[in-house]
């Protein structure tokens, strides 16, 4: 399955039909992208701050926040479209997205904490 980028809008004019269990498996594949893309900004962050580059690691740091609350934003969608009664197929990637998800914010704390950063 071709993992095309979903927009938000897009995600949510989805939710007003019947999601199939292909709809979930590509917002599965969109929130492994975008967690991995977090990970590898956080992870470069901390490199570009022991090399005492700050800019840059002020700026991979934030665009990896950016990945990260993109891929939150799905997931909350997905949350709530449950909540309100809808029902979601279930997906095994979507269950490896969500492994990715958390990953990726638990890097996002591991980082701040080696920075020496307020979490």
């Amino acid at each position: 399955i071709a993992a095309a980028k979903i927009s938000l809008q897009q995600l949510a004019d989805k939710m007003e039909e019947t999601m199939t269990k292909e709809d979930v498996q590509m917002l599965a594949f969109q929130m492994i992208s975008l967690a991995g893309n977090a990970m590898d900004c956080f992870y470069n962050s901390l490199l570009e701050k022991q090399q005492g580059n700050q800019q840059q690691s002020d700026e991979l740091f934030e665009e990896g926040e950016k990945n990260l609350n993109e891929c939150h934003q799905i997931q909350t969608n997905l949350i709530q479209e449950e909540t309100r009664g809808g029902e979601l197929p279930y997906s095994l990637i979507m269950t490896h997205a969500q492994d990715h998800f958390t990953n990726a914010l638990n890097w996002k704390m591991m980082v701040k904490l080696l920075m020496n950063d307020k979490t």
